[in-house]
């Protein structure tokens, strides 16, 4: 799991979520049932924070970012740079081409690059992690509202079809 120093987990609820979202990864990871891909990952925060990662895709997602930060990028011109958060992320959702859930390589190279309908991660309903460091971004320029991003605040994720829901 990734953690930033600034996300505590919120309390007894929050380790209850995060324990209920690791078990669901394991079980969706060894047992996908036939019409579904395997669960890669979970989120739990967000930003970079509260990634589950399965320990099989690590092999995958380090190559995935290596050839993400490449000077001369092997990527067409339609996708954009994006931070490694958000590539982590792609990745767990089925939306990068790199990782195991994305599109087919035909629907990259025609240009279309959208996220299979099937659950690839799965998350809290609200979040479990605070976020007590949101005025102080380390990118330049940016600002959080220090209210944003808290303990119980609906998950980002909550209602996009790539995504199993754990109720907290």
């Amino acid at each position: 799991m990734l953690v930033e120093d600034d996300f505590p987990i919120c309390g007894e609820r929050g380790w209850q979520g995060v324990l209920r979202v690791m078990q669901a990864l394991q079980q969706g990871h060894d047992t996908p049932s036939p019409e579904t891909t395997k669960i890669w990952g979970g989120f739990v925060g967000t930003g970079g924070s509260g990634l589950i990662l399965h320990r099989t895709l690590l092999p995958i997602l380090a190559s995935t970012l290596r050839l993400h930060a490449l000077t001369s990028s092997p990527f067409p011109p339609f996708m954009a740079r994006r931070p490694a958060d958000v590539i982590i992320q792609d990745c767990l959702l089925g939306v990068d081409p790199l990782c195991p859930t994305a599109s087919s390589s035909k629907d990259v190279a025609e240009g279309i690059w959208f996220a299979r309908k099937q659950p690839t991660m799965v998350i809290t309903s609200r979040l479990v992690m605070d976020h007590i460091g949101g005025n102080a971004s380390t990118s330049k320029g940016r600002v959080y509202d220090s209210n944003k991003w808290r303990c119980g605040w609906r998950h980002p994720f909550h209602g996009r079809p790539e995504v199993i829901v754990m109720p907290v």
